[in-house]
């Protein structure tokens, strides 16, 4: 990954963390025009994801600590510490080499 497409990244991810859906919510099946990027990031990166993603929910039922401490175990456990995307396959993504 080139060092042009970090500041990219980490706007979408603060674009991901600003509108967290609630925990229980599915989410939609993939439209055509859009692609699913995974992305690996350094640990300090997802936990600060993971966080913003859990304290910006809507889902009163559970306890927010509690589920970010599940959370960061599941990560520990399978050793992921990658970020997911949906990009829109546009003319500027395929530009910046994020989509084919």
């Amino acid at each position: 990954m080139s060092l042009r497409k970090l500041p990219i990244l980490l706007l979408l991810l603060l674009l991901r963390t600003g509108g967290a859906r609630a925990q229980s919510q599915s989410s939609p099946p993939p439209d055509p025009d859009y692609e699913q990027v995974s992305v690996p990031v350094p640990r300090a990166v997802s936990l600060i994801a993971d966080a913003a993603s859990i304290l910006f929910s809507r889902n009163e039922d559970e306890n927010k600590v509690k589920a970010l401490v599940e959370r960061r175990r599941e990560r520990s456990q399978k050793g992921d510490q990658s970020l997911r995307f949906t990009i829109p396959k546009n003319k500027l993504t395929r530009t910046l080499g994020l989509v084919e």
